[in-house]
């Protein structure tokens, strides 16, 4: 009982936190490039989420880590924070928040692949009807907001979308061991610590240029929506659903950020809620729902 009650809990924490990552899409595209530079957000996100995790640490009892293992965290630091934050930031901000979105849904794809060759997870049948399930529901969106060009101004922005992805990917497969290992927070605190040390270079040029006297407090609340909501808050909650599920489940909670951001953007009147993204809804979190009952099926 008690073990479903933590799966349960679980699969609420990817829930929520994928919500985060689906409003976020259209948060950090108002604020940049005009309030701020992108290469900017991505040192500031690094900064603010390394010395939130650090205070959590605090006031959690000490957890040594082997320093081994602090060679480990410092490599997928550059999968996980250097190339996630900068690519997302970059990507989006030469890309749309919809195309961003629908290229992050093909996540659960690469996690598969990388779940089946690191951690020779089982190749089965409901695996692969769940992400197909999943996969038709992002087709539908992909469908029905116009199939990306590849001539068009947003392609490099995707493509920075697409590279981020699989290293998302990567990163969610190989810091499981961690997860297993250590708490969420003593594994984000170092993974922050040493991706900051990266991302501080890669912005400082855009950091020291800006006027940050010039951002308004309406922009102030989506960039602390960005640090606090989309880094803080959204990783710790993904790495708590990762810590008792497996890779594959978690990364297939990303089929729900496309419709949460075209949500979104109809509620902001953007765009308008129709049958083909209520159809889409309901194939995307049949998707989730299958391949989240992998384990009661295999043997």
């Amino acid at each position: 009982m008690h073990k479903s009650r933590v799966k349960t809990w679980a699969h609420l924490s990817l829930l929520a936190a994928n919500i985060i990552y689906g409003l976020n899409f259209s948060i950090a595209k108002s604020v940049m490039p005009e309030a701020i530079k992108p290469f900017a957000l991505v040192s500031l996100r690094s900064i603010s989420a390394a010395a939130l995790f650090w205070a959590t640490s605090l006031f959690m009892p000490k957890e040594p880590v082997k320093n081994k293992d602090l060679l480990f965290l410092f490599a997928v630091s550059f999968f996980g924070v250097v190339i996630n934050q900068t690519l997302f930031l970059v990507g989006l901000d030469m890309t749309s928040p919809i195309n961003s979105s629908i290229i992050l849904s093909t996540n659960p794809i690469f996690a598969f692949i990388f779940a089946a060759l690191i951690l020779r997870e089982r190749i089965t049948f409901l695996k692969g009807t769940g992400l197909a399930l999943g996969l038709s529901g992002v087709l539908l969106l992909i469908l029905q907001n116009g199939t990306p060009d590849l001539a068009s101004t947003t392609f490099l922005g995707d493509i920075y979308t697409l590279v981020n992805t699989i290293s998302w990917a990567f990163y969610t497969v190989i810091i499981k061991r961690m997860l297993e290992k250590y708490h969420p927070v003593t594994v984000m605190k170092w993974t922050f610590l040493f991706g900051m040390m990266t991302n501080i270079p890669v912005g400082y040029h855009q950091w020291s240029t800006m006027d940050w006297s010039a951002i308004s407090f309406h922009a102030w609340l989506g960039i602390a929506f960005v640090v606090v909501g989309a880094t803080y808050l959204g990783y710790l909650l993904i790495l708590f659903g990762l810590r008792r599920l497996s890779p594959t489940i978690v990364s297939t909670y990303t089929y729900t950020q496309p419709v949460i951001a075209a949500y979104l953007a109809s509620m902001m009147g953007q765009d308008h809620i129709d049958l083909v993204m209520i159809i889409s809804a309901l194939l995307i979190f049949a998707g989730v729902f299958v391949v989240s009952r992998q384990k009661s099926i295999e043997v």
